[in-house]
């Protein structure tokens, strides 16, 4: 299944241990999600088996965290953080490390194995997860363990990953569409392939972009810039245009990007 097809077929990408394959499958060896989700069910039914009697959200959310963190040795990539296959579930599976993006999405699929309204929480510059409540969000943080995260420790997450450069604002703890926690997984990966000047790459993750960012010009103009740098006028000209039609406003550099191809 392409990711278009998968797109098709969930459009809100709530199975999303299953979409992040699809989103990233042309960096994959074995793009075939079957047995990535057969080791999700399998850690679902161990989990299954340990929840508290009586019900205890905290305590479950312990039992997870405990299997992921603890007996399964999950962490974050301190050490090669910007390494592509960080990004990569399979990978992350393998490897027992990850970006926080992708270990935050093998702990919402697996929270909500176990029944919970579970959410990426997209924070700038770092990325964490959540349980909705009749009280608000529960947060969590899968990078540093699965962590507990208040207004004060989302705080010093954002100031920490963003070298004080974005003030917090509570308002920043809200849950992110599954469709757009695919295209920010994709996004890491992108940059990577564009500050390392990898054209081959930087095509399919543009292409991925514009699948799951629809109606959004800027990952047409960002492909457009692949395409040119790939001496691919044609094909950035289409891009170009499109994205002209879908900006809110005049766009000065797609129009000038426009009268350069056009002459």
């Amino acid at each position: 299944m392409s990711l278009l097809e998968y797109l098709q077929a969930d459009p809100e990408c709530r199975n999303l241990a299953e979409g992040a394959i699809h989103a990233v499958a042309p960096a994959l060896d074995d793009p075939d999600p079957a047995h990535l989700i057969l080791q999700l069910d399998e850690w679902a039914f161990a989990l299954a088996g340990r929840m508290p009697l009586p019900w205890n959200t905290h305590k479950a959310i312990d039992a997870l965290n405990d299997l992921l963190f603890v007996e399964l040795g999950f962490r974050g990539d301190r050490e090669t953080y910007d390494d592509p296959l960080n990004a990569l579930l399979p990978e992350v599976v393998a490897r027992r490390k990850g970006l926080p993006i992708a270990l935050s999405i093998l702990w919402v699929d697996l929270a909500r194995r176990m029944g919970f309204d579970a959410v990426g929480v997209g924070l700038p510059g770092h990325f964490i997860t959540a349980l909705r409540t009749d009280f608000g969000l529960l947060c969590f943080d899968p990078f540093h363990q699965g962590r507990p995260v208040g207004e004060e420790g989302g705080e010093h997450l954002v100031k920490a990953a963003t070298a004080g450069r974005v003030a917090f604002h509570a308002e920043m703890l809200r849950a992110t569409p599954d469709r757009q926690i695919l295209a920010r997984l994709v996004r890491n990966l992108h940059q990577r392939f564009m500050q390392a000047e990898s054209w081959d790459e930087a095509i399919w993750t543009s292409t991925h972009l514009v699948l799951l960012d629809a109606g959004n010009p800027r990952p047409l103009k960002e492909r457009a810039f692949v395409h040119l740098q790939r001496n691919e006028p044609g094909p950035a000209l289409v891009d170009l245009r499109e994205a002209l039609l879908l900006s809110p406003e005049s766009d000065p550099e797609i129009q000038a990007w426009l009268q350069q191809l056009e002459k």
